[in-house]
């Protein structure tokens, strides 16, 4: 088999770790690097022939420095210092090397050893807020941090069950395309506005003795431009990307931004990470349908329960890239009364989870669920708001297909942060409903469940 050039470089980096070490670097033991040189051997087949640079947002001498070196710590277990003139840049971090070959090996293919997720806590998810660079572990040959004590434990005794898996794609079938036409058609899909669409909720939280006004909102606009965007009063976090691809020379658009910190780009895990995400949204979904590499399947008919509702229908299976969603349907009109796929529970593990759906809405031509639920937890919407907006009838005040007033909150306008916002992407709901003071003050630590 031919390697590709940068994996050969990695393996040959990776091998000469025995030999090329400058005065005063620690010197790995001959069984430690026997084994880097054979880790090396083995992973160098799978890794990619091109690795796309990451873009910069924060000046790197303000990045984040990881304690040790990541190539011999990955290899061997051993945790040694580098030396500041063999330091990398790679997504959010810096990174220093005891050795010229631990170097290369890196610079070679950055992906493969840099931290995982992103920089998100290991135990939360690529999607969280940044673990701490001094709380880290090994697993798969990939470093993770965490963003407490806990996490990092409560990670360790079941690393597999937090990891984000890849779905396995399955051939489109005649019954496939058959339901995704019925579904297209009751979602009213194809006369959708085609300009961004923001689906949002606003509710009052107490915390920590503070009161919060909190709005979560997602918005899809063209290009497949999806948003998840949150808010604390004043202090605001949104996630962004592209999935209908960048035009040639563009920089794709992916990125973690808040008003309270700096922006950060998404790594191509977390890329991923918010995809799934995206897909679990039905106004997101109903546009996928239409993609050409989209690929559609009947699950057959079956019965799933969520709390306490028993919902019967025939399945659609939506697979893109990675990423597949089941809607069960009611067969006379092809309406989505659930969905099951693989995501984050509660708990943080990554588990199959499945939702009822309610309460739609048509107010921007398609329909939406205002609500989403597990039986558990529920995602509440109370406001469509899109540029398509039909106008207002002069008697009732409503638009048509609302039946809601017309008046809607405006969209929230990051203001200046105050010095004490949390990003609400690293609560961690196991620890209590909320999990994290957005005030700033620190909870009291705790494991969540195991």
């Amino acid at each position: 088999m031919m390697l590709p050039a940068v994996a050969m470089g990695a393996a040959a980096a990776f091998a000469s770790l025995a030999v090329e070490t400058n005065d005063g670097a620690a010197v790995p033991s001959s069984t430690a690097v026997s084994t880097a040189a054979s880790t090396a051997a083995s992973i160098a087949v799978s890794l990619p022939a091109v690795i796309p640079p990451l873009p910069e947002h924060q000046p790197a001498a303000e990045r984040p420095l990881f304690p040790f070196d990541p190539v011999i710590l990955i290899g061997t277990g051993e945790r040694l210092e580098g030396a500041p003139e063999r330091e990398s840049v790679y997504g959010n971090y810096r990174y220093r090397f005891a050795t010229d070959a631990s170097k290369r090996a890196f610079d070679a293919v950055p992906s493969r050893f840099a931290i995982a997720f992103g920089g998100g806590c290991g135990r939360m998810g690529p999607l969280s807020g940044a673990g701490d660079v001094g709380r880290f572990d090994v697993f798969g040959e990939k470093i993770y941090i965490f963003a407490s004590d806990a996490c990092r434990d409560s990670f360790m005794k079941s690393p597999e069950s937090f990891m984000e898996a890849t779905d396995a794609p399955f051939p489109t079938d005649a019954r496939g395309l058959e339901l995704a036409g019925m579904v297209r058609r009751w979602l009213r899909a194809d006369a959708a506005c085609p300009k961004e669409i923001v689906v949002s909720g606003t509710r009052d939280e107490r915390v920590g003795g503070g009161d919060y006004r909190v709005r979560e909102e997602v918005r899809l606009g063209q290009n497949l431009a999806f948003t998840d965007f949150s808010s604390w009063n004043d202090d605001a976090w949104w996630t962004i990307a592209e999935f209908g691809g960048s035009a040639v020379g563009a920089k794709p658009l992916r990125a973690k931004r808040s008003n309270a910190q700096p922006e950060q780009p998404l790594d191509d895990s977390q890329f991923e990470a918010f995809r799934r995400m995206a897909m679990l949204e039905p106004l997101f979904l109903a546009r996928v349908l239409v993609q050409p590499d989209v690929k559609l399947s009947s699950g057959g008919s079956e019965e799933w329960q969520v709390g306490e509702q028993r919902l019967g229908g025939e399945v659609l299976k939506v697979h893109w890239n990675g990423v597949t969603v089941e809607w069960l349907l009611k067969p006379a009109t092809g309406q989505p009364v659930a969905q099951r796929a693989m995501q984050r529970a509660r708990d943080m593990r990554f588990e199959r989870v499945t939702e009822a759906f309610s309460e739609w809405s048509d107010h921007a031509g398609v329909r939406i669920p205002l609500v989403r639920t597990d039986g558990t937890r529920t995602q509440r919407y109370d406001t469509v708001e899109t540029e398509c907006d039909p106008e207002p009838d002069e008697t009732t005040g409503t638009r048509p297909g609302d039946g809601r007033p017309t008046v809607t909150p405006p969209l929230v306008t990051p203001k200046p942060a105050s010095p004490a916002g949390v990003d609400p992407s690293s609560i961690d709901p196991a620890l209590d409903p909320v999990g994290v003071d957005p005030s700033g003050a620190p909870t009291t630590p705790g494991a969540g469940p195991d």
